[in-house]
């Protein structure tokens, strides 16, 4: 149920939860404008190249589900 974990964590996994949000936003952007940010560059998909801008897709969407994985775990799955 919601609220039955101590504070930290639900506020850990509220952050969890944007940052995956952030994520999903980064991929979508990604795959419609063909462009990915990467720290302080961005990367097209014609400079890259299909199979390694795909595999940087690729990799945020794991994060993003890695990240989503913890926010539900820590908002909704707490084990008394």
């Amino acid at each position: 149920m919601f609220g039955s974990g101590r504070p930290e964590e639900i506020f850990v996994g509220i952050v969890a939860g944007v940052l995956a949000l952030v994520l999903a936003v980064r991929i979508r952007n990604a795959l419609i404008e063909g462009v990915i940010p990467l720290y302080r560059i961005r990367k097209t998909r014609e400079e890259m190249g299909e199979a390694r801008f795909l595999a940087l897709v690729a990799i945020n969407g794991v994060g993003m589900l890695l990240l989503g994985w913890i926010a539900i775990d820590l908002i909704w799955l707490q084990r008394g």
